[in-house]
């Protein structure tokens, strides 16, 4: 009995609903996420970092070259963003919503 009372609970958390995914507040959350998706496929030469080349695809989808986007992304300023990077950038939506808004 103690073993089918054990396999009801583990049977009914297994099939609760968890939080599930977050979804974007806004399209720059939503083209930001997109980059964490598409990283390892833009990343060309797979060293674990994108550059400006790598990141012309993005442009055309974005509407930002990969000027700007490297400019935000690019904490230690070397000139290309690594996954770290595009991960922290993540948290700072806010900013690249700040800076779209001024022109920047």
């Amino acid at each position: 009995m103690k073993l089918l009372g054990l396999s009801l609970v583990i049977a009914s958390v297994s099939c609760s609903n968890g939080p599930g995914p977050i979804p974007p507040k806004s399209r720059t959350e939503r083209q930001m996420i997109g980059l964490l998706q598409k990283f390892d496929r833009l990343d060309d030469n797979g060293d674990g970092c994108l550059t400006a080349s790598e990141l012309k695809p993005v442009q055309k989808a974005s509407g930002h070259s990969p000027a700007k986007i490297i400019a935000f992304y690019d904490t230690n300023k070397d000139g290309k963003i690594s996954l770290r990077e595009v991960q922290a950038g993540y948290a700072r939506s806010g900013d690249a919503e700040k800076q779209i808004k001024a022109g920047n």
